[in-house]
């Protein structure tokens, strides 16, 4: 009896399957949850990526007389050219708006490789260099696993076309917070521009869901997200019209 006594009581077999019972009901409900929490915390940190975008746009432009991003001569088409995959890693826009230091040490000087005019040979330069090297962490987006260049937005190449400045104001009846900057990439593309007919080969219409879209940089500087048919409502977004100019056929 005083064996009886002494015993400590625990749990049957019947009781400890009831509680882990409860507990994988409990994992399965929250979840779902957490999973939408993670998303949510993903797409605000792309927004916050976006937007410190614009915020080193504006400096730019602020340096440059309003112009909204880097660009290269005119071309014989007269539009300015593109600082992007048609130039080394250490020419392109990124390296210039975010006044860039490369990482050092690099296993070869980038200027010294790149500026010999050679084009073919980049691919081969460029294994020996990495994409981190020329970017800035802030233009990936924490959904974008391992982007093409390292870069997860492209900004919107129809603006400088059509020579907006960070002081445009008029857009035949649209207002600065509706006419995109910049926008985000496909992961699988190099691009670092949006140009005219590009905008369903570039642009990823859906990074952060079917409910949400994409984010979208806007020239007001304010970050938002839309939804692919959205983006395509009316005038096309990546192509505003300038008081006076015809819509595109």
């Amino acid at each position: 009896m005083n064996r009886n006594r002494n015993r400590r009581p625990g749990f049957t077999l019947v009781e400890l399957l009831v509680v882990i019972g409860i507990i994988a009901m409990l994992i399965s409900m929250l979840l779902p949850s957490l999973a939408k929490a993670r998303d949510a915390a993903a797409r605000i940190k792309c927004m916050s990526n976006l937007r410190q975008a614009g915020i080193v746009l504006a400096q730019y432009a602020n340096q440059y007389r309003g112009a909204l991003y880097p660009v290269g001569p005119r071309g014989p088409d007269d539009k300015p050219t593109t600082l992007g995959t048609n130039k080394p890693p250490h020419e392109r826009w990124p390296v210039i708006s975010y006044n860039i230091k490369y990482k050092t040490p690099l296993p070869y000087d980038p200027a010294a490789y790149f500026d010999t005019g050679d084009r073919s040979q980049w691919p081969q330069l460029m294994a020996t260099f990495s994409a981190k090297d020329f970017t800035d962490p802030t233009l990936l987006c924490p959904t974008d696993y391992e982007p093409f260049e390292y870069h997860s937005y492209i900004l919107n190449k129809h603006l400088i076309d059509k020579s907006v400045k960070f002081s445009t104001s008029k857009f035949n009846g649209r207002s600065t917070s509706e006419v995109i900057v910049a926008g985000e990439k496909k992961t699988d593309e190099r691009d670092y521009y949006m140009e005219r007919d590009d905008f369903q080969r570039l642009v990823e219409p859906y990074r952060h869901g079917l409910k949400f879209g994409s984010n979208y940089l806007y020239l007001d500087g304010s970050v938002g997200t839309r939804q692919y048919n959205e983006a395509l409502t009316g005038l096309d977004p990546w192509d505003p019209l300038l008081p006076g100019e015809p819509p595109t056929p």
